[in-house]
């Protein structure tokens, strides 16, 4: 009698452990969808963070006033360059740039000066949303930490297999008819892995100059670019 008492308790205990662990893995599992939901959102702006930096990259013309321009807001290499070299198919999505004046000259400084205004713009916003998904990322590894810490996976596996649970979390969970030398591999797959930004292929945000800090130069930059190619400038500023 009383060990089936001792039974029935240790059964009991078992079951709110299981009980516990489903719940906390699904809470695991919705903020892991969230924050691929944020990176996907950041990857998104660093799409649009590319096309600004390429209008401008496309308005100077040449490497070297492209190195310049990255010289004035004190990068030592010009962000994306490379990909605008393998790809120019930047222009859909942006918004058309009216710039007025009465010379090419004037049209095109003010070109280059709202081309850069706008990129200001959108760096802010990949900026805010990387350092979110950092923060986000950062919170959720150590919730995963803390979860691996509170349970051990063997034990829960072999809890599930002892139980009558129900079909639809036995299944996505264990499946059916494991065998002993298959418990390694179960226990390895159903580990959660840490999250890092740094295999998402995003850039780190930089930190560029506000217009007025650098207007006198950019207009100059713009100038120089102006007499050395203005027949290549011809379609972008009648």
């Amino acid at each position: 009698m009383e060990d089936d008492f001792i039974a029935a308790i240790t059964q009991e205990v078992k079951e709110d452990l299981i009980q516990e662990y489903l719940h906390e893995r699904r809470l695991m599992e919705e903020q892991i969808r969230h924050v691929k939901g944020l990176t996907e959102e950041t990857r998104e702006l660093q799409d649009q963070l590319y096309k600004r930096f390429a209008r401008i990259y496309e308005l100077l013309v040449e490497s070297r006033f492209v190195m310049e321009f990255t010289r004035l807001l004190g990068l030592s290499e010009p962000p994306f360059f490379q990909k605008f070299g393998e790809h120019t198919s930047f222009r859909k999505g942006l918004g058309f740039i009216k710039a007025l004046g009465l010379t090419g000259r004037s049209r095109f400084r003010r070109l280059v000066a709202e081309s850069y205004r706008r990129l200001l713009s959108w760096n802010d916003q990949y900026e805010d949303s990387y350092e979110n998904l950092r923060r986000q990322t950062d919170a959720v590894n150590y919730n995963l930490e803390k979860f691996k810490r509170n349970y051990d996976l063997l034990t829960i596996i072999n809890f599930l297999k002892d139980m009558d649970v129900e079909t639809l979390q036995r299944k996505h969970f264990l499946g059916d008819n494991f065998t002993p030398e298959e418990m390694a591999s179960v226990e390895k797959s159903l580990q959660f892995k840490s999250i890092s930004i740094r295999q998402e292929n995003l850039i780190l945000p930089v930190a560029l100059p506000p217009y007025g800090a650098i207007s006198s130069e950019l207009r100059a930059l713009a100038d120089q670019v102006y007499s050395a190619c203005r027949e290549k400038l011809k379609v972008l500023v009648r």
